[in-house]
């Protein structure tokens, strides 16, 4: 799963891992709804790589959720497993809900806040913020792919004038999860 508002980018993260579920020979499917997005709302996509019959995800059976927005966290935990993992945009836990995550703990799903917009914000690309998770997600090691696989699928669908600065982004986003997993 993904989630977040409108011009986060979260149709874009959808596409890189579309793409590298294709790189990989698997099987692609997904779907996306769109709140208000072009005024914030909510944007989610639900994405499947591997056989599958649906291409919506039930409640409870995520094993990833990407979270852009600290709101669309709330609101989109019901979708993770129990042992599931969650990467959120947030620059701190101090302000994220003590009751929540004493509930992802009895859940045994693994939360992990990363500062992606202070990140991208520093770059002067507040946009790569997206790209800044995902990179901090495949540092961690936590997840089933490798730098390569991604980095080749960010490659493949970024435009050529922001390309530079989605490799520059999911670098840094890699390097502190490295540093952090």
């Amino acid at each position: 799963m993904l989630a977040g508002v409108g011009g986060q980018g979260i149709l874009f993260a959808s596409t890189i891992f579309s793409q590298l579920g294709l790189k990989l020979g698997l099987e692609v499917m997904g779907s996306e709804t769109h709140g208000m997005s072009q005024r914030g709302g909510s944007v989610v996509a639900h994405l499947k790589l591997g056989a599958f019959k649906s291409p919506m995800i039930r409640a409870g059976t995520a094993d990833i959720l990407y979270s852009f927005h600290e709101l669309e966290t709330y609101r989109n935990l019901k979708f993770l497993r129990r042992g599931g993992i969650c990467f959120v945009n947030l620059s701190s836990t101090d302000c994220f809900d003590l009751r929540i995550r004493e509930h992802l703990e009895t859940k045994d799903i693994s939360f992990n806040a990363f500062d992606a917009s202070g990140i991208a914000s520093n770059m002067g690309s507040l946009r790569s913020a997206n790209i800044a998770l995902i990179g901090y997600s495949v540092g961690t090691g936590m997840l089933p792919f490798k730098h390569d696989d991604l980095k080749d699928a960010l490659e493949s669908v970024s435009r050529k004038k922001d390309l530079k600065n989605n490799l520059t982004a999911f670098e840094a986003g890699f390097r502190t999860g490295q540093s952090q997993g």
